[in-house]
C-alpha cells in the first residue's frame, strides 16, 4: 500500500471510530446537563415496580393538559368522549403488557393526525390558556433525563422562570409529594427506555452488525487490492 492509500485508510477508520464514539458513548441526543437527584428518588425512578403508581399518578395529574401517546394516555377530556373508544379501537394499534405469564392491552397507540383530529378543540383551548399547545410527553425522558424532570415537575418555576407549567405538588402540605413525583418519572422511564433484557438484545445486535461492516470491509479491500493487481499483469 502506498503513502495515500495508508493516509485514506487512516482517515476513514478513525472518522468510523469517532462517529460511534460519539453515537454510543457521548450520545449527542441524550441530555448532558446535571440536575440535583435525590438518592431515595432516584432508587424510585429505577425501581420497575414504581412505574405501575407512576401511571396512575401521571393520569390523575398530569393528563388535564399532556397526552403520552407511546402508552396510549391522552388528554383526560379527549379520553372522556364517548366515541374515543371505538376510535382508539378501530384506528390505533392494541399496547401489549405482560401480566400473569399472558399478554394483555393496557391502551392503544393512535397516530398523531387521527389524535389531533379528535382532539382539536381541546388542544385549541390549552393553547389559548398557556399560549402554546403543551406537550405529548411521550420521549421527554430521553430528550431532558431523571433530573432534570424530578425538579422540573415538583418546582417548575425553580428550573424554568415563566413557565406556564402550574406547580402540582407541595412538599410542605404532603410529605409524600416527592415520592409521588418520582413514581411519575420512573413511569416515564418505563416508557421511553427498554427493559434490561431488551437493552443486551440491542446491544449485541449493534455489535455483531459493527463486527459484520468491518470483516466485510476489510474482505473488500483485500478483493479490491486483488483485482487492481490482475488488472496491472
Amino acid at each position: 500500500m502506498n503513502t495515500w492509500g495508508m493516509v485514506k485508510t487512516f482517515v476513514l477508520g478513525g472518522a468510523t471510530l469517532l462517529f460511534f464514539f460519539i453515537i454510543w458513548i457521548y450520545n449527542p441526543f441524550s441530555p448532558h446537563e446535571e440536575y440535583p437527584l435525590p438518592a431515595q428518588a432516584e432508587e424510585i425512578i429505577k425501581d420497575p415496580r414504581s412505574a405501575l403508581e407512576g401511571r396512575e399518578l401521571f393520569k390523575q395529574y398530569c393528563t388535564s393538559c399532556h397526552s403520552l401517546r407511546y402508552d396510549g394516555i391522552y388528554l383526560s377530556s379527549v379520553a372522556a368522549k364517548p366515541e374515543w373508544s371505538k376510535i382508539e379501537k378501530s384506528q390505533g394499534k392494541p399496547i401489549l403488557e405482560k401480566r400473569d405469564g399472558k399478554l394483555h392491552i393496557k391502551g392503544y397507540f393512535v397516530p398523531r393526525d387521527v389524535y389531533e383530529a379528535v382532539a382539536f378543540q381541546e388542544l385549541e383551548s390549552l393553547k389559548a390558556t398557556f399560549g402554546k399547545i403543551p406537550p405529548d410527553l411521550s420521549t421527554y425522558y430521553l430528550a431532558r433525563g431523571p433530573g432534570y424532570l424530578y425538579q422540573f415537575i415538583l418546582e417548575p418555576d425553580k428550573i424554568l422562570p415563566g413557565t406556564s407549567m402550574p406547580k402540582l405538588f407541595m412538599p410542605e402540605f404532603d410529605k409524600e409529594a416527592p415520592q409521588k413525583v418520582a413514581k411519575i418519572v420512573g413511569y416515564m422511564r418505563s416508557v421511553s427506555e427498554p427493559s434490561p433484557e431488551e437493552k443486551a438484545k440491542r446491544t449485541l445486535m449493534g455489535m455483531l452488525t459493527i463486527g459484520y461492516f468491518v470483516i466485510m470491509g476489510f474482505l473488500l479491500w483485500i478483493y479490491r487490492k486483488r483485482l487492481i493487481n490482475r488488472m496491472n499483469l
